[in-house]
């Protein structure tokens, strides 16, 4: 039979994971934030030569994967949380 619980872990670990998971999504999230609506107000600048639709990739590449990592993170964290909580 299959377990569907999550793993529970230990107090310090939860707490690191919740705020390293915080560490790297905030920055992360606001950079990749801002770079992707320069990239869409740029899309309606008449005056664009292309540039918008290098902002709007270079942001989810460059930036994307951090704000994945620091979701996963978090999300892991507060699982880990509830789960010690019950």
């Amino acid at each position: 039979m299959r377990n569907d619980s999550p793993p529970t872990g230990t107090l310090g670990g939860t707490i690191v994971l919740l705020v390293l998971g915080l560490l790297v999504l905030v920055p992360s999230g606001l950079c990749t934030g801002y770079f992707g609506i320069a990239g869409v107000a740029a899309a309606f600048d008449p005056h664009d030569s292309g540039f918008a639709s290098a902002f709007i990739v270079g942001a989810l590449v460059i930036g994307g994967p951090f704000v994945a990592g620091g979701i996963a993170m978090l999300w892991i964290g507060i699982r880990r949380w509830r789960a010690g909580r019950s």
